[in-house]
Parts: C-alpha cells; sequence; structure tokens
C-alpha cells in the first residue's frame, strides 16, 4: 500500500497529499519507469504555471506523475480523440490547457481544440 504523507505546499498555500511511486522490483531496461519519484495526489490547474516547490521540477511533471501512478484517476478531465502517439481513439486525461495523457498508450502529448465551420469543437493531438 502506498504511504500518503500530508504536508504544506506554498504553491497552493494549504496541505497536500504527497507520495512516492513504487521503483521497479528490478533493474530493468530503458522503458522501464525509474519509480521513487513524489506524486502529488492533489495536482491542479494551478500547479501547471512555473516549477512546483515542493519537487523544484516543472509543474506539469508532477501531472504527468500523477497520470501515469493512477493514484487519483478521477482528478482529470477526459475527453475522446486519437492519441497522436498511438494511433488509438481513446479517453485522454487533460493534464493542462496544452498537455494530455494518453490511457492506453501513457504518452503525453500536446493537444489543441479546432473549431469547425458549424461551430463544433474537436480535439487534436499534436505529434
Amino acid at each position: 500500500m502506498t504511504k500518503v504523507h500530508t504536508v504544506f505546499c506554498p504553491g497552493c498555500a494549504h496541505k497536500v497529499r504527497l507520495t512516492v511511486s513504487e521503483a521497479p522490483p528490478h533493474d530493468g531496461q530503458a522503458n522501464l519507469p525509474d519509480g521513487a519519484e513524489f506524486v502529488c495526489l492533489d495536482f491542479g490547474e494551478a500547479c501547471t504555471e512555473g516549477a512546483c516547490p515542493l519537487t523544484g521540477s516543472p509543474g506539469i511533471v508532477m501531472g504527468v506523475r500523477l497520470a501515469r501512478s493512477h493514484l487519483n484517476d478521477g482528478r482529470f478531465k477526459t475527453m475522446t480523440a486519437t492519441c497522436q502517439a498511438c494511433g488509438n481513439v481513446t479517453e485522454l486525461e487533460v493534464l493542462d490547457s496544452d498537455y494530455v495523457f494518453c490511457t492506453v498508450c501513457e504518452t503525453t502529448s500536446r493537444w489543441t481544440l479546432l473549431t469547425l465551420d458549424d461551430e463544433t469543437r474537436i480535439a487534436v493531438t499534436l505529434g
């Protein structure tokens, strides 16, 4: 079971839940995640601006870590679109106004909304 710590985040000015992702049980090839990374379970929209005050990494990195960990999947809005990386029409978790996370191939992609002539809006992932 993942141990969760409550810490004060100076960026949010309130307490947040922080955990550490599990490292792989053995050394592996480059495609294995590193693991043992801080994951904020309360990542939010304001967290994407600037650096995370708890880790010093770009804020969006914490969003990607949370999405990959699947520890709080309900945190993100989702949309259905074609993932540029795997080509599947799938649920994409919206990390912020620039990035989405594919729930099938676990790739992070840039995205945009296009407005068609009839005012229909479609999401498009960018390579």
